[in-house]
């Protein structure tokens, strides 16, 4: 049974005529006359009774033609969903984001996008990076914006802008004008930390790697699982923070925060763009993930400042 089957069967059936329901689908009558006998064939019964008065509906043609016109017309649906998806009409584009992808730098992306593709509905999902990642492997996201990259061969990753991270503190809280803290004096300090798989977190540890720093030997006062709510510690004067540059510029700007410059101690982090590998997109997330390119790699994300 095939589609084209269904169709000239409904030509025949509207029209009750072969040579009509023929002229109706761009075919010859005996091409229709094959269609409509290859059906009956496989039904094991007849459809039509042909006479005087043109291709009558048998009792089971009746029965058959609600039915076919039903799997008709869903398939009509179902190509028009598909040429909506194709023309990013009424679509859906599911993203993953971690802390400052998503607070920060997808949030500015998406007046352009907006004009770009005014039919899509764009929905994030906000995590840390390695929750982004399983999003996208049990593919309930297409994209995710994360600030790490982890080795998985089943994700592609595009690096999309770099970012500095800053050590901070409360203005009030600075005990001179040219603030620095030895690496000593760090592990000294009240310390708030991003939660395990953090990519602020990940970088992190992975430059203190590079010293004589250990996790152990930091004085953690809190863990909190986002970028705001370090933020938010810091402006209450709970203590120091390593933070993203581009969380805290508006705070910066207006000297609410300072940065502490650590000797010895410089951290950057790229941002990366990741999907299946081996997944085709949608032109929705096409779209959006050419966009976010082409911004952050066109507008440096970093501050001109040094920790």
């Amino acid at each position: 049974m095939t589609l084209k089957q269904l169709e000239v069967f409904v030509a025949i059936a509207e029209t009750q005529s072969f040579s009509k329901g023929a002229e109706k689908n761009c075919i010859t009558q005996s091409t229709a006359s094959q269609h409509i006998h290859g059906l009956e064939e496989e039904l094991g019964i007849r459809l039509f009774d042909r006479g005087r008065n043109g291709a009558l509906l048998t009792e089971a043609g009746k029965l058959f033609l609600g039915r076919t016109r039903r799997i008709l017309s869903e398939c009509e649906e179902s190509r028009s969903l598909v040429r909506r998806f194709l023309g990013m009409e009424d679509v859906v584009l599911k993203v993953g984001a971690s802390n400052i992808p998503g607070t920060c730098l997808i949030p500015a992306a998406l007046g352009r996008f907006q004009l770009q593709c005014p039919r899509v509905r764009l929905e994030v999902c906000q995590g840390d990076s390695r929750s982004v990642v399983q999003q996208l492997l049990s593919e309930e996201i297409e994209l995710g914006f994360i600030g790490g990259h982890i080795d998985d061969d089943r994700i592609d990753f595009e690096a999309m802008g770099e970012d500095t991270i800053v050590c901070a503190v409360a203005r009030e809280k600075m005990t001179s004008a040219n603030p620095s803290l030895s690496q000593a004096e760090l592990c000294e300090v009240p310390l708030i930390v991003r939660e395990q798989g953090s990519g602020t977190q990940q970088a992190v540890y992975e430059a203190l790697a590079g010293t004589w720093i250990s996790r152990e030997s930091l004085k953690i006062v809190a863990v909190l699982g986002s970028s705001e709510a370090v933020k938010g510690a810091l402006l209450e004067g709970a203590g120091y923070a390593f933070v993203s540059s581009v969380s805290i510029a508006e705070e910066l700007k207006r000297g609410k925060l300072a940065t502490v410059r650590i000797p010895g101690l410089t951290i950057k982090r790229k941002f990366y763009a990741a999907s299946r590998s081996g997944r085709e997109l949608s032109p929705a997330a096409s779209a959006f993930l050419a966009l976010m390119l082409s911004g952050t790699k066109s507008q440096p994300l970093t501050l001109q400042k040094k920790i």
